[in-house]
């Protein structure tokens, strides 16, 4: 199915037709989740790509039993539990939105209240001590903050010394300029999100150009279109309203020359 289809038939489109063209990504791809279903990898979701990303950034980590971590954009707290119950890390646990009392529930619901602590604080206004973590990771969030180029400097200082920082999330494999068709942003009418996403070149020249970090290893994820497909794959089969993620199904029919994908970046400070 083409774009121009989807477009043509909304809203009489059947569902059932957008199918073939967003399949699932293989779980035999993941030893890691061989406990969870694909489902289980998708439950709660605010985002892409989710346990199956969560898996991989924590595997780059070589996280230690009883280290402290700082999820920031936890969501629902999926990436915080399940590096919890699978690494023994404390985690704190930090969304600007999400009401801590509910992620509290799902928490203790996982059996891992002493291992996982929600907050709901701004990404900008950190209340710990000085190289209180031994890492921090964030999935799916952190352009929402950090683009700026003050704020690494500011994240820092509450990092070890030769402490990781993991981030992932959505990114096209070149920047955007002027003449990119509005048919590649996902999120009208201001495509805000959209703008806010950039190249692992990008991304790997902002934390480079700060000197305060080494960057271990920024690329275009190898199944970066294929996360974005599983996404839309998931949001059907959870009976997702076509309205509220139309656009996303339009871009990703349009994208021909995987333009539209996922970054990974690992970084530790010096």
């Amino acid at each position: 199915m083409r774009a121009d289809e989807v477009i043509r038939k909304y809203p009489d489109i059947k569902i059932e037709e957008l199918l073939p063209h967003f399949p699932r990504l293989n779980m035999s791809d993941y030893p890691e989740l061989r406990e969870y279903s694909w489902e289980d990898c998708h439950k709660g979701s605010m985002g892409a790509g989710d346990l199956f990303l969560t898996s991989e950034m924590a595997n780059m980590m070589k996280l230690k039993k009883g280290m402290r971590i700082l999820d920031l954009g936890a969501r629902k707290c999926n990436s915080s539990i399940f590096l919890a119950k699978h690494y023994g890390v404390r985690v704190v646990a930090v969304d600007l939105r999400i009401d801590p009392s509910e992620n509290w529930k799902r928490i203790k619901k996982a059996g891992v209240e002493n291992y996982v602590v929600p907050i709901k604080m701004d990404a900008g206004n950190i209340p710990f001590a000085e190289q209180y973590f031994d890492a921090v990771f964030s999935m799916n969030s952190y352009f929402y903050f950090g683009t700026d180029d003050l704020y690494l400097l500011y994240l820092t200082k509450f990092i070890r010394e030769h402490g990781k920082i993991c981030i992932a999330g959505p990114c096209y494999s070149t920047e955007l300029t002027k003449d990119t068709p509005k048919k590649f942003l996902y999120d009208p009418p201001d495509f805000k999100e959209s703008y806010s996403c950039h190249s692992p070149g990008w991304w790997k020249n902002h934390f480079e150009k700060i000197d305060l970090v080494d960057v271990l290893f920024c690329e275009e994820h190898s199944k970066g279109r294929e996360i974005w497909l599983d996404s839309i794959r998931w949001r059907i089969e959870d009976g997702h309203k076509l309205e509220n993620f139309k656009q996303d199904v339009i871009m990703l029919l349009s994208d021909k020359e995987r333009f539209i994908t996922y970054f990974t970046l690992l970084a530790e400070k010096r």
